[in-house]
Formats: C-alpha cells, structure tokens, sequence
C-alpha cells in the first residue's frame, strides 16, 4: 500500500527533471515489477506534455527536485552576469570536451550550473562562432533557465527572456580584457 506522506512531492506540485526541465506532478502510483510493488511519480513535462515515470525511490538519484524558490531567482542572473568563464574547459579545450562538459551541467538538477553554460556559451558567441551543438545547447539552457524562472515567478517567459537579454546586453558592451 502506498503511503502518501513518504513521498517527496505531492500531487499537482511543479518539479525539474534534469534534461527535461519543468514538470508536474500528475499522481503517484504503484506498479507491480516482477514480485515487487514499486511506487512512481507520474510525471508530466510542461513542454512538450510527455509523461515520464520516474520510481519514487530513485526521484533523488535522477536529480527530480522542487523548482528553485522565488529568493533565489536573483542567485541564477547573479551567475549570468559573473564577467568570466569559470570552467577551465570553456576555452582551451577542443569543442567536444567543452561540449561534454556542458553536457554533464545541463543534465544536471542544479539551476545555477545550467546558467554557468548559458553564460559560458554567451561569453564564447562574442569571441567566435558556436558550433551547431554548442548553439543548440545555448538554446536548450536558456529555454530551461526561462521556464523554470517564469513558472516560479508567475510571469511570461517573454518577461523572464528580457531580463537575460538585458544582462548578456550589458555583458557584450564590456570590455573583452575583462574575461579572464
């Protein structure tokens, strides 16, 4: 039988899925495997309304977390106007280290890593063309940093879109000598 209460999220409550981005929490159910009976959050993806499963035992290990909260929004544009790239692949390794790297932030549960690729990417666009891969994982950063934003704001994404161009506007009138 299924106890509601040991479950880290509750019904109707928004979640990110690495990879995925924002969710919600449809039921939790239970499914019998073989001789076991395992519990499953029934998730569904904001974007594109695709439902995962996701075993309520695992939800920790496959990085399924609560949205960030509203005070620390200010911490993600806080990482995107950081003037320097601190990854140490970001600019001497080949592109598909560096796209590795990346890969490894972007599947991860933390917002605030995901906004260190955005930034990085950024900061790389103004010294030289992305590959195709970077450029799509430029996009898929900032659509993951702007849904998880408006949905835990309340806002349109256009509001939270504007406010990352604003920064990256002021970021490229800066002076170059000041990446290190």
């Amino acid at each position: 039988m299924l106890n509601l209460n040991e479950t880290k999220f509750r019904v109707n409550s928004f979640v990110f899925y690495p990879g995925y981005g924002v969710c919600i929490v449809e039921s939790v159910s239970v499914q019998k495997i073989g001789s076991a009976e395992l519990s499953f959050y029934n998730i569904r993806v904001l974007e594109n309304s695709a439902k995962i499963m996701v075993p309520v035992k695992n939800a920790t290990e496959v990085g399924l977390r609560l949205l960030i909260k509203e005070n620390e929004i200010q911490k993600v544009f806080d990482v995107l106007e950081e003037k320097c790239i601190k990854s140490p692949f970001a600019r001497k390794e080949s592109w598909n280290k560096r796209f590795n790297g990346y890969n490894l932030k972007l599947c991860s549960a933390c917002l605030f890593e995901v906004a260190e690729v955005l930034r990085d990417l950024y900061i790389l666009k103004l010294e030289k063309e992305l590959s195709f891969a970077e450029k799509k994982m430029f996009e898929k950063a900032k659509h993951l940093i702007i849904k998880e934003i408006s949905t835990v704001m309340n806002r349109p994404e256009t509001f939270v879109e504007e406010k990352i161009k604003s920064i990256f506007i002021q970021k490229s009138e800066q002076p170059s000598n000041q990446m290190h």
